[in-house]
């Protein structure tokens, strides 16, 4: 009986570090995107965008070669909705019912004529916000090999950044 909680630990643990990483991924995102970006890391990061734009987000992920491609292309996408486009709709719903809320108060009357125009703005507001913030996560997602079409289209950007960056690897 106590191997087999031992056994139920060790196995909680084990699918439970990815909890942790992630707190700790999304508090080092927040940190960089709050001290600001200098000009050669706003290049690297438009060259990054470019990347995953053209080889995640607006390609069909279906038609990678190899399964890892897929598997790697599909989970950078899904990420990229969770983390860029539902994120940034959330918040302009958020937006959008303080702005109902701010009109109530003044007319003294219910309108909701606000909720769609102000959501949609804070959407546009706030997706490039978050793509700036996450396109790193994204970036890194991609490395799949050099053997991979989708591993060395991501390792052409990766030279050309530390290139700007004047690094090694960051």
């Amino acid at each position: 009986n106590n191997k087999q909680n031992k056994k139920k630990n060790l196995h909680f643990r084990f699918k439970a570090m990815s909890t942790p990483m992630r707190r700790r991924l999304r508090h080092m995102e927040e940190w960089e995107y709050k001290r600001g970006y200098t000009e050669e890391e706003l290049r690297a990061s438009a060259l990054r965008k470019k990347f995953v734009s053209d080889y995640i987000v607006h390609a069909d992920t279906n038609l990678y070669k190899t399964q890892v491609e897929r598997d790697w292309a599909y989970i950078a996408k899904r990420e990229y909705n969770y983390d860029v486009k539902y994120t940034a709709m959330g918040w302009g719903f958020f937006y959008g019912n303080i702005a109902c809320t701010i009109n109530m108060f003044l007319t003294k009357r219910v309108t909701y004529s606000l909720l769609p125009i102000v959501g949609f703005v804070g959407y546009l507001y706030t997706k490039p916000q978050l793509y700036q913030m996450h396109n790193k996560k994204l970036f890194d997602m991609c490395n799949v090999g050099e053997q991979y079409a989708l591993g060395a289209a991501r390792n052409r950007v990766l030279r050309q950044c530390n290139q700007i960056l004047d690094v090694e690897d960051f």
